[in-house]
Formats: C-alpha cells, structure tokens, sequence
C-alpha cells in the first residue's frame, strides 16, 4: 500500500464521535466516563519512527492525553485496554493511516461539572444536550447551562410523565409547561404513595414553584434571547437545584 492510499485525517469532533462510537459498541459506562473529560491528541509523525515497529513504515502515530477529575481519571483507567482498543477502531488505521500509541492520564481540580450529574437517556437529542450542557460547565460558564437545562428538563419531565399515563399536553393540543409537568408528576407520585416523608412531599410541591421561576429566568436571564445574564454565582445555585430535582425524581422512577 502506498503513503497516498492514506487520508490522514481524523474525524471532525474527534472525542464527540468515540463517545458515540463507545456507546453505540456496548461501552456505554466508558462513554458516560469520557463525556465528563478532555481528550486530546499529538500527532508523532511516522509509527516507525516513534517506536512502533512491524509493517507501520507510511503509518502515523498519535499519542492521546484524558484528562478528567480524579474519580473519573480512576474509574476510566480500569478501561485503559479497552478505550486504546476502541478509539484505534473509530479511527480506522487502515483509512486513515493513524495508529494509536498510547493514552496518557491527567487529573485536573475538580470543577463545576464534578457536582453536576444528569440522568443518562438515550436518543441523539439528549446525546447533543449533554455535550452542551458538559461543555459549559468545564468552561465554568453555568450561565450557558441555563437554555441547555430547560430543554433537557421539558424532554425529560414528558417522557417520564408519558411513562405514567399523565397528560402532557392540552385537549387542543398545547404542551404544558415545565411547571405544570412538574406539578402533575408530584401529584401522580403522591397518589400512589411513592414518597416516604411528608418533607419529600412538600419539597416537591415547593419546586413546581421553582420550575415556574425557572421559565422566567431561562427567558428573561439566559442566553435563550438577548437578555441580561443571571450572574455566574446565581446561575450555579439554579443548576445545582435543578439537576438535584431532576436527580432525585431519577432515583424515585428506578426504585
């Protein structure tokens, strides 16, 4: 084979596309891991020449580098065979011409992403909403997180309302509100005694009120129009609320 039968390109968004390749390949737990780092890449020129021996003569080498909190350092680590193997295969050495050396690990502080979790659902519209939201947050802009959220809750908040049989929208056809689903899924688990403590009841009938102060600030504070912006301090609090709301009414849906 010679040199020019190579393109020697990589895929555009290289670590989006490996995590998609990842859990598309039954990696989903590794892809889950990956989207919370930062993979980069150096290209070393020739394998041969980087110490990679055998029939690698028109081969090119790349060294990745994760970096990524420590726990998510350690528990990506355990996969360290497996991720190697699995990014050599989506880059396609035998197309492109690039071979995988080795990947390197590096722990960073913890940022605001570290306390921010999401439940994990399926489908490419929640894929591109975690990569929004993920990517704001290791830039430490919760600012952007904002718009992002508010989609992923109205998402959210219908499919686990349609789980249950529970309206979503009016007789002529009008989607309810964020609030509104939050207020018909707090009932529903109400009237099937799925709270333990009369504090869970009525700190879910108290965030209906959040949800409903969170449509105005998504419209009136965010970057959803041309507003003036929640301040970085406020916007961290919303989140955080948020995401634990979200994250407790996960927890109650897989009891």
């Amino acid at each position: 084979m010679s040199e020019n039968n190579f393109t020697y390109k990589l895929p555009d968004n290289l670590q989006q596309g490996i995590i998609r390749f990842l859990d598309l390949n039954g990696c989903k737990e590794l892809a889950s891991l990956l989207q919370k780092c930062t993979l980069y890449y150096e290209e070393l020129g020739y394998a041969y020449y980087a110490g990679m021996r055998g029939d690698n003569w028109n081969k090119r080498a790349l060294d990745f580098t994760v970096e990524g909190t420590e726990d998510n350092i350690d528990k990506i680590k355990s996969f360290q065979k497996k991720i190697a193997e699995m990014i050599q295969k989506y880059i396609k050495p035998s197309v492109s011409g690039y071979l995988v050396r080795n990947i390197e690990f590096i722990i960073c502080e913890p940022e605001l992403s570290a306390d921010f979790s999401l439940p994990e659902k399926s489908g490419d519209d929640f894929t591109t909403l975690y990569r929004d939201i993920h990517d704001a947050l290791a830039k430490e802009e919760p600012v952007l997180v904002l718009d992002r959220l508010h989609t992923f809750s109205m998402k959210y908040f219908r499919e686990v309302c349609q789980r249950h049989g529970i309206e979503v929208s009016s007789p002529d056809g009008q989607l309810h509100p964020l609030h509104s689903l939050v207020g018909n899924l707090a009932k529903y688990y109400e009237q099937n005694n799925l709270f333990e403590t009369d504090f869970s009841k009525k700190a879910m009938k108290m965030s209906i009120s959040l949800f409903d102060s969170y449509n105005s600030i998504r419209n009136d504070k965010s970057f959803a129009h041309d507003n003036d912006l929640l301040d970085k301090r406020e916007a961290v609090y919303v989140v955080k609320i948020l995401a634990d709301t979200i994250g407790f009414i996960e927890e109650i849906e897989n009891s």
